[in-house]
């Protein structure tokens, strides 16, 4: 007998044995055990309608938004920092300032601003922007934050100044 038609009876007589021994195991046992579901709780009924008749409660929604309104320009640029609404706010830091970024820079095209932030991200620094409008420019600034220790902040606008060739500089942070 060859060596091929040795190991093929061979796997074949394992695969006998093993069926022998294991088939009886599947089929001796009642099977699976069934799972008891618990039964569905009935719907709860609808909400009731409020007939067309009713008055809604008093709310102070339509205050909240005029002050809102009065915030936030037609552009949708605080009207205090002169900040988009929902970005960070870079500020000139003071005695009272509890968390730094380091602005690198100012650019009035939004695309190179983009570029600039995605450089510095691949370089592993939580770059953001901060788009503010300035009378009637709007620049949009890319800064590195925020950061909790002035020092430590400091530390970075140097490295950065180095690594960049720019001026940058410290600000204050806030949401």
């Amino acid at each position: 007998m060859d060596e091929q038609t040795r190991y093929r009876v061979t796997g074949s007589l394992f695969l006998l044995a093993l069926a022998i021994i294991c088939l009886p195991m599947l089929f001796d046992a009642e099977g699976v055990p069934s799972i008891q579901i618990e039964p569905m709780a009935p719907p709860k009924p609808a909400p009731e309608v409020t007939p067309l008749g009713a008055v809604a409660p008093a709310s102070d929604f339509i205050e909240k938004v005029d002050e809102f309104r009065a915030q936030v320009d037609d552009e949708g640029f605080l009207t205090a920092s002169g900040t988009r609404f929902g970005e960070p706010i870079l500020s000139e830091p003071g005695a009272g300032t509890s968390a730094w970024a380091v602005q690198l820079a100012s650019l009035a095209d939004q695309d190179n601003a983009r570029d600039l932030r995605s450089q510095l991200r691949e370089q592993g620094y939580e770059a953001f922007i901060s788009t503010v409008k300035s009378g009637s420019e709007v620049l949009n600034r890319v800064a590195v934050g925020p950061i909790l220790n002035e020092i430590d902040a400091e530390a970075l606008r140097a490295e950065l100044s180095q690594l960049y060739d720019v001026d940058a500089r410290l600000m204050a942070f806030a949401n």
